[in-house]
């Protein structure tokens, strides 16, 4: 038997992406005649001349997302299915838990049903010795995939991810604007590439406006209301004024601590947050944020499946918003 030709072998040869090379080799429309004839051309150079080219036996699309507890989750999956329905693509909804079905168990599922296409939100490449075997395994076989979030800049897969160091950045750099000097950094546990990336913008901004930084101002928690309780602690001893954390839920839950140790938010301390759902506006005081731009991320993933972004960039950064709320105030005189 001969064996099955490699997808990153014919797009390289063609000159396509790996999204549109699977769509010609699916027999999927929106390629250029062209397109279709270079990776034709491209199978037959590599030496596989009667390799069928059909249609997936799935019309559904996968998406995989981390339990839905966190709004930014649900939000990032509804986005991208509402922008996949409009493009005519039918897509389901798969929550990962800790006590039912697995990420794997749903990857597996989509190979053996041929689906047509996976997209993927902070899976567990997003933990920095995971790897990204498993998704690559969908691309071999022919199913479109997109990485959403959690990858590292040298992704080998077609990703879209918010610009996680350009967020922590831009929180320095309004906190600093404020006067705070003293800005602590409330993040992720370690093994995440979010929190590497995170702590590398929070430290460049630090140095470019000239700020210490002090390796007590950062510290590690869980991405949940109690890890931001929790966390504050080492950072109220630490001795600062403004706390940059790594997602809305640590942010309440670091001015739910602060609050029942009878500091103010803003005028004790200013505490800014990351993902920018709507829930945001609502919190008292409103909570500053960085904003992920789910419409614009949901458009690149749609651009991505449908293999109509020839750049040979596989990692697609999207620059965040920030959002000023009233958690943040003037730092001390």
């Amino acid at each position: 038997m001969a064996p099955r030709p490699r997808l990153h072998d014919i797009s390289e040869l063609a000159g396509v992406s790996l999204a549109t090379a699977s769509r010609v080799l699916n027999g999927k429309s929106g390629v250029s005649q062209e397109t279709r004839q270079r990776v034709i051309d491209a199978l037959a150079d590599l030496g596989y001349r009667d390799v069928p080219i059909r249609p997936a036996t799935s019309g559904v699309l996968g998406i995989i997302t981390p339990e839905l507890d966190n709004p930014i989750f649900p939000l990032l999956a509804q986005t991208i299915e509402a922008r996949l329905t409009r493009q005519g693509m039918l897509a389901m909804v798969c929550p990962v838990t800790s006590d039912t079905v697995n990420e794997q168990e749903y990857l597996d599922h989509f190979m053996a049903t041929r689906a047509a296409g996976v997209v993927v939100i902070n899976g567990r490449y997003a933990g920095v010795d995971d790897g990204y075997r498993p998704y690559l395994e969908l691309i071999e076989h022919n199913i479109p995939t997109v990485l959403v979030n959690g990858v590292d800049h040298d992704c080998p897969l077609p990703a879209v991810t918010v610009d996680i160091a350009a967020g922590g950045a831009m929180t320095v750099q309004h906190l600093a604007a404020l006067g705070h000097r003293r800005i602590g950094c409330l993040t992720g546990p370690g093994r995440y590439t979010t929190t590497r990336h995170l702590v590398a913008g929070y430290t460049a901004a630090m140095t470019a406006a000239g700020l210490d930084v002090d390796p007590r101002s950062i510290v590690e928690t869980l991405f949940t209301i109690e890890g931001g309780r929790a966390g504050i602690v080492g950072l109220i001893e630490a001795g600062v004024t403004a706390i940059v954390c790594a997602g809305d839920l640590i942010a309440l839950g670091a001015i739910a601590g602060l609050t029942s140790w009878g500091y103010r938010v803003p005028e004790d301390v200013s505490v800014t947050g990351f993902d920018g759902t709507t829930m945001v506006s609502y919190t008292d005081p409103s909570l500053t944020s960085v904003r992920q731009p789910v419409e614009r991320m949901a458009l690149t993933v749609s651009t991505l499946l449908a293999g109509e972004a020839e750049s040979p960039v596989n990692v697609h950064l999207v620059a965040p918003d920030l959002i000023i709320g009233r958690s943040t105030g003037r730092g001390p005189a």
